[in-house]
């Protein structure tokens, strides 16, 4: 069912990828390679975190100003809608 709704948030969204990670004991996430590699991520890249009570979602950023901040906010609050996610 999962992978079904996924196909429908993304049909029109070809430039999305998904993949799993999991959580270690230092609360350290490994950015899967294939996204690594598509968003061209290297050690020290700073990355703005969202999160909400059920999502969280990273963009890749040299620096974030206010502006920009609410920017992504409103991205990914729709995206989040899209994929059935509260944020």
């Amino acid at each position: 069912m999962f992978s079904i709704c996924l196909n429908i948030v993304f049909e029109n969204m070809s430039n999305i990828s998904i993949d799993t990670t999991k959580l270690s004991t230092k609360g350290q996430v490994i950015i899967p390679v294939d996204i690594r590699n598509k968003l061209a991520l290297e050690p020290g890249h700073k990355l703005f975190v969202l999160a909400s009570d059920e999502a969280i979602i990273l963009q890749k950023t040299a620096s974030i100003n206010q502006e920009e901040q609410s920017s992504f906010l409103q991205k990914a609050k729709i995206l989040a809608r899209k994929m059935g996610l509260n944020l």
